[in-house]
C-alpha cells in the first residue's frame, strides 16, 4: 500500500512539473543576440592625428573630446585670409574718402554748369564756356561712378574673404572630434600621428546603457504581440553555486511589416522553411549585465 502511494505521489509530481514547463514554454518567444547602436567617429578633414584620448574598451561620454587632427595648415590659411581682410578694409576706407571728395567735385561742377547754362541761354557768356563746364561735369560724374564700382568690388571681395574665413573656421572646428553619445569604444582604427583623409573612421562607439535584441516569431504568434509590450530577456549567470537564470525587463519596440524566411543563424523552434517576422526588444542596461554579442532568450 505504501509503495502504491509513493508511486502515485511521484506521478502527480511529474505531471505538475510537465504542465508547469509547458506553461512556461508558451512564454518563450525566441533566441537572439544582443546588439547595440553604434557611431562612426569619422574624419572630415585630412591631416595627422595629433591627439587620441581613448583606446578600445574605454568608456566615453557624450560630448567628450576623442581626437584632434593637425590644425597648423588651417590656422595659417586663416591668418592669411585675415591679413587680406585687413588690406581690403584699408582700401575700402581710402576709397570711401576719395568718393566723398569726388562727390563734392561733382556737385560743384553741376552747380557751375547749371549757372553757365542759364547765362549761355541768355547770351551773357559764350556757349563754348558752357560746353567746357558740361564736359568737366560729365567727366567728374564718370570718375565718381568708376570709384563707386571699385568700392563695390572691394566690398564683394571682403564678403568673399569673410566667407572663406568662416569656411576655414568650420574646417578647424571639424578637426576636433567629439563623441556623439555615451558608450564604449568598440574599435580604434588609427594610432597617434597617422594620416587620415576625409571619410576615414577613427573610432567606433557603441551605446551600452540601452541595447536591443532582434528575434523572429512565426505568423500565429504575431497577433499576441504589440508595440510597448513588456518582455523579459533571459541570461544565464554562472556563480560559485552554479548557473542561475536571470530575467531582465525589456520593451517590444519594433515589428517588421514584412515577413521573411528564418535566417540560418537564428535558432527557432519551428520549421526553418516557414515565414517569420522580425521583432525588436529594447533593453535598458543600467547594471551593464548585457554585452554586445551575448546570446539571450526572449520571453513574455
Amino acid at each position: 500500500m505504501c509503495g502504491r502511494l509513493k508511486f502515485l505521489l511521484v506521478s502527480i509530481s511529474c505531471l505538475i512539473v510537465f504542465f508547469c514547463s509547458q506553461k512556461q514554454e508558451k512564454n518563450f518567444l525566441g533566441s537572439a543576440v544582443v546588439s547595440s547602436k553604434t557611431f562612426q567617429i569619422t574624419s572630415i578633414n585630412q591631416g595627422n592625428i595629433i591627439y587620441l584620448s581613448k583606446d578600445e574598451g574605454d568608456q566615453v561620454f557624450c560630448g567628450e573630446l576623442l581626437s584632434v587632427l593637425d590644425t597648423v595648415a588651417l590656422t595659417l590659411k586663416i591668418k592669411e585670409a585675415s591679413a587680406g581682410i585687413g588690406e581690403l578694409k584699408a582700401n575700402i576706407a581710402a576709397k570711401t574718402s576719395e568718393i566723398k571728395a569726388i562727390q563734392e567735385d561733382v556737385e560743384g561742377a553741376r552747380r557751375e554748369f547749371t549757372r553757365m547754362d542759364t547765362l549761355a541761354k541768355k547770351g551773357a557768356v559764350p556757349t563754348q564756356q558752357r560746353d567746357n563746364l558740361k564736359t568737366q561735369f560729365e567727366a567728374s560724374t564718370m570718375r565718381l561712378q568708376a570709384n563707386q564700382d571699385l568700392l563695390a568690388s572691394y566690398m564683394e571681395k571682403l564678403k568673399g574673404q569673410q566667407f572663406r574665413i568662416d569656411q576655414l573656421n568650420d574646417q578647424l572646428r571639424k578637426s576636433y572630434l567629439y563623441s556623439p553619445s555615451t558608450g564604449i569604444v568598440l574599435t580604434r582604427y588609427h594610432n597617434l600621428m597617422e594620416v587620415v583623409g576625409p571619410g576615414n573612421p577613427i573610432f567606433e562607439i557603441g551605446k551600452f546603457d540601452t541595447l536591443y535584441a532582434d528575434f523572429f516569431v512565426p505568423q500565429p504568434l504575431l497577433a499576441s504581440l504589440k508595440y510597448g509590450q513588456s518582455l523579459r530577456i533571459r541570461i544565464d549567470i554562472v556563480s560559485d553555486t552554479g548557473s542561475n537564470a536571470v530575467f531582465i525587463p525589456a520593451v517590444l519596440s519594433w515589428i517588421s511589416p514584412e515577413a521573411e524566411f528564418s535566417p540560418k543563424n537564428i535558432q527557432t523552434r519551428e520549421s526553418r522553411n516557414e515565414l517569420v517576422f522580425r521583432i525588436r526588444a529594447t533593453i535598458p542596461n543600467p547594471d551593464g549585465l548585457l554585452k554586445r554579442g551575448l546570446p539571450v532568450e526572449v520571453w513574455r
